[in-house]
């Protein structure tokens, strides 16, 4: 972790010092660990907190109806803004998948699918499939694939070309904590998919407590050296203000 602690408090901070409107939260769903942040754990920690916004996820293994009702009372309740998929971490079917993009359809909210590696299996997966399955199904549920799908990135720049509702972020490409030195290697991969895919298709993150805010903005300015400010502001806070809705 790049500190200490992760309390909201911290998050909101680092929000304000680094100019952040708005944070999304993700409800976690890690079967193999028996542990993570249900959903309406998370309501509750930020229902009075304007500045975050919820992601909400389930359990496709045991509790899957369980989950997808929990996600449909956050919908109706106007404050389910994403649903985290956490494949690689779950076994995760496709129809399955087709009926939680289903509710994703009905209330408007994007989808997004973890991709890349998984530290805690260690084992790099693309799942690219999955999402790309979606994006072919639900044309019109923003589809977002999680940490430039690292190290697939030449299968997410050719996936990305064939769905005009996929998109990525940038959030969890290294360690703060050790990996400096691969920040040189991660700010190659974020320039060359801005340029095979534009920047109206890539959105800023961070992985907090993995990834530091001030990485994160490091490599977003060294990647678009010669973009117009217009261009930087869509990372930065346009696409995704768009596909939230706000």
């Amino acid at each position: 972790m790049c500190q200490v602690t992760a309390t909201l408090d911290d998050i909101s901070a680092l929000m304000k010092k680094h100019g952040v409107e708005k944070t999304v939260l993700l409800a976690t769903y890690f079967p193999h660990r028996r542990s993570g942040i249900t959903n309406f754990r998370l309501y509750n920690w930020i229902k009075d907190r304007p500045e975050f916004m919820l992601f909400g996820s389930l359990d496709f293994e045991i509790y899957f109806y369980q989950g997808l009702n929990e996600l449909e009372e956050l919908a109706e309740m106007g404050v389910l803004r994403g649903i985290k998929i956490y494949t690689v971490y779950q076994d995760v079917g496709v129809e399955d998948l087709r009926v939680v993009a289903q509710l994703a359809s009905k209330y408007k909210i994007p989808m997004i699918f973890h991709a890349g590696y998984s530290h805690a299996l260690d084992k790099p997966e693309s799942q690219l499939t999955k999402a790309s399955d979606i994006a072919w199904v639900s044309e019109n549920v923003p589809v977002i694939v999680s940490h430039m799908a690292k190290p697939a990135l030449e299968d997410l720049i050719e996936t990305v070309k064939t769905h005009n509702n996929l998109y990525t972020d940038m959030s969890g490409l290294v360690s703060s904590a050790s990996e400096q030195e691969d920040i040189p290697q991660v700010v190659e991969m974020v320039k060359r998919f801005i340029k095979e895919c534009s920047p109206d298709k890539l959105l800023f993150g961070t992985d907090f407590p993995v990834q530091s805010h001030a990485d994160s903005v490091r490599i977003i300015e060294d990647a678009m050296v010669g973009y117009s400010d217009e261009d930087k502001a869509k990372v930065y806070y346009g696409n995704a203000a768009r596909l939230l809705g706000m």
